[in-house]
């Protein structure tokens, strides 16, 4: 039992002066109302882990969770997480917990390991009784999430490698994205011209594209011509020619993952060196290692994307290559044949349309170049790009409210989730 409150003594004016406790949002006070309901279920399920107290402290912390995300995004769920907001609340919540009475952590870090812990158990917890609301795809992010913070010791398929910094350094420093994208800094040095729409002139598309390994030069226009020797016909009959930086492939989605981490600012005539280009070059290892995996980050989350890349015309539905990411990151990769077998199938309304399949192929045939993907038999993602997956697929899900992920079997369903077989009817993006 807490302290016993002591009278407060008189002090004047009126007690209606007093301004009373906020109210709990009614979402809220439901969706806490949801997790009450849960415990009896919860505390048997949770005998395989701890005894009874444990339980229902672990339901106590997800509720402050909730409470903790629907501050931050206004909006909350006790059956789904929006894997865009987890990282927040989460941090947010072991902030407050730092040296309270609810915690005996006085670390904060100890504080947040002990919420992950916790928000994995139920999370499982949901998804086995049923009670999971959200999509496969929302499950399968936050589970992988939630798996790399708490899986410590754990040998499970879906455990994140455990590599040292420096592994992580060399491992980097051989992907063949990051040696094109150090190729094109090299380039681009101090700045080069852009256009209004902030990509490079037609002058010096060919010198953009050779430095990622693209035979391509800038079209000849009505307005002059170029200058001799960036861009000329002449130079290399074998290059292409483009009428924009928009259409050469590799080049234009390095520029904008470099444009999207600020290594690269675009002002109105020219492209410079951004604030993120001191931590690309720093001889600090970790400002290295974690602007390198922003840029990964980004650039598989701008290849997944369903509503079409700023480069694009038309929208590109790639949950497919969603889904063989996410499983070639657990562990339980999609075969190489089960995915050509899908892109030949020309039955008409399939569980998986060819065009999609050849999309997702030609994708991963790009990603493999790039040696983000290890395309043999099996789809698998590189160990040092693993880590990556996760944040670039919470990025996908938080931008685009519509993204749904494919089936990579022929005849598979897309899996679905009804929300009546729930017993919460709650609120979940």
């Amino acid at each position: 039992m807490g302290r016993k409150a002591k009278k407060p003594k008189a002090r004047g004016g009126h007690v209606k002066a007093v301004p009373s406790a906020p109210k709990m949002p009614l979402q809220l006070v439901l969706n806490h109302r949801v997790v009450d309901s849960f415990t009896p279920d919860f505390v048997h399920w949770f005998e395989r882990f701890g005894d009874a107290p444990d339980a229902l402290r672990c339901l106590q912390i997800v509720k402050l969770f909730i409470t903790a995300n629907h501050a931050i995004s206004e909006e909350s769920s006790a059956t789904s997480f929006d894997p865009g907001s987890l990282d927040d609340a989460a941090l947010a919540l072991a902030d407050m917990l730092d040296g309270s009475d609810i915690d005996d952590e006085s670390d904060i870090d100890e504080a947040l390991a002990m919420i992950y812990d916790y928000l994995h158990l139920y999370v499982d917890f949901l998804s086995e009784t049923g009670r999971w609301t959200g999509t496969e795809e929302e499950y399968l992010v936050v589970h992988m999430f939630l798996t790399e913070e708490t899986a410590g010791d754990l040998d499970l398929p879906g455990d994140m490698p455990e590599l040292s910094d420096e592994e992580q350094d060399r491992a980097f420093q051989e992907l063949p994205v990051l040696q094109l994208t150090g190729r094109l800094l090299e380039w681009i040095g101090a700045g080069k011209d852009v256009t209004s729409t902030g990509v490079l002139r037609l002058k010096d598309i060919e010198g953009g594209a050779g430095a990622v390994g693209v035979k391509a030069r800038g079209r000849k226009t009505g307005k002059g011509p170029l200058p001799e020797g960036e861009g000329a016909a002449e130079a290399d009959p074998e290059s292409f020619e483009v009428g924009s930086m928009h259409e050469v492939p590799v080049l234009r989605e390095i520029w904008a993952a470099l444009v999207d981490i600020d290594v690269l600012s675009i002002g109105s005539t020219r492209a410079t060196p951004g604030a993120g280009a001191e931590s690309w070059h720093s001889p600090d290892l970790d400002s290295r290692l974690q602007t390198r995996r922003e840029l990964l980050t980004v650039f598989l989350a701008s290849a997944v994307m369903d509503s079409g890349s700023m480069w694009e015309e038309g929208p590109r539905d790639n949950a497919t290559l969603a889904r063989v990411l996410l499983r070639g990151a657990t562990g339980e990769p999609v075969s190489a044949e089960e995915l050509k077998a899908a892109a030949e199938d020309e039955s008409v309304g399939g569980a998986l349309p060819a065009f999609e399949a050849l999309r997702a192929l030609r994708e991963l045939a790009t990603l493999a170049d790039l040696g983000l993907v290890d395309a043999g038999t099996h789809y698998t993602v590189p160990p040092v790009v693993i880590q990556c997956v996760i944040p670039a697929l919470a990025l996908v899900l938080t931008m685009e409210g519509n993204f749904e992920p494919g089936p990579v079997h022929p005849g598979e369903q897309s899996p679905s989730h009804d929300p009546s077989d729930s017993r919460a009817a709650t609120n979940h993006r």
